[in-house]
């Protein structure tokens, strides 16, 4: 299935940019289909295939639906609104952003941990959030903090580019760097990118009407 059919209405995402005081960002992302519908995505129109699928500045352009979640991790995020918005303020970073990384991220759960070790709300590495001075990663306030705090070191390092930090976020600056300060061609990636800027405008537009989306 065409990830454009996966995420039908992320044609619909605009002005990404407003409200990252990190620096002026440039969230535009393009996307190329293959002859066998697989997407690639990149930070730029590496050649003429690559159509405008998120623009860097606000435009005319419908916002996306709200967010849908289970029960569950819906009651989760309510009880984590006043983080965000006190952790995403504290540190200059909106507090839609957050919530969009922790949405896709663990669907706000405290407790998950990945295969690979990533731990808490915004899933963070051990190694990555001892940067930050995290220990206690299950802790929500705390993991949030380290979380939020290396995302806005992510997007000082892309000069303000969202998406490369989000995909730097999820593959690693390595990957990001490896492919020429672009979008990582990884399946995983390339899904995340564009579904937390789903979520970023979708909570950013909380009035919009609310969108289906896997429930956790």
């Amino acid at each position: 299935m065409r990830i454009s059919n996966v995420y039908s209405l992320i044609a619909l995402m605009a002005g990404l940019a407003s409200g990252l005081s990190a620096a002026s960002a440039n969230a535009a992302v393009y996307v190329s289909y293959g002859a066998d519908g697989q997407a690639r995505f990149a930070s730029e129109r590496l050649d003429p295939s690559f159509q405008l699928l998120v623009p860097d500045s606000p435009s005319a352009s419908p916002p996306a639906p709200r967010p849908v979640l289970g029960v569950a991790a819906s009651a989760r995020r309510t009880q984590l609104d006043a983080l965000f918005t006190e952790i995403g303020n504290r540190h200059g970073i909106d507090p839609a952003l957050v919530k969009a990384v922790a949405h896709v991220e663990s669907r706000f759960n405290p407790d998950a941990v990945s295969p690979k070790g990533a731990t808490g709300v915004m899933q963070m590495m051990p190694a990555t959030a001892a940067r930050y001075g995290a220990k206690q990663l299950k802790d929500a306030r705390i993991n949030l903090d380290a979380g939020t705090r290396h995302l806005k070191d992510l997007l000082n390092q892309y000069d303000g580019n969202l998406a490369l930090a989000l995909a730097a976020y999820n593959a690693g600056g390595g990957a990001v760097k490896r492919y020429g300060k672009n979008i990582p061609p990884f399946r995983e990636t390339m899904l995340y990118v564009p579904e937390v800027l789903t979520h970023y405008e979708g909570y950013r537009n909380p009035a919009q009407p609310s969108m289906p989306s896997p429930l956790k």
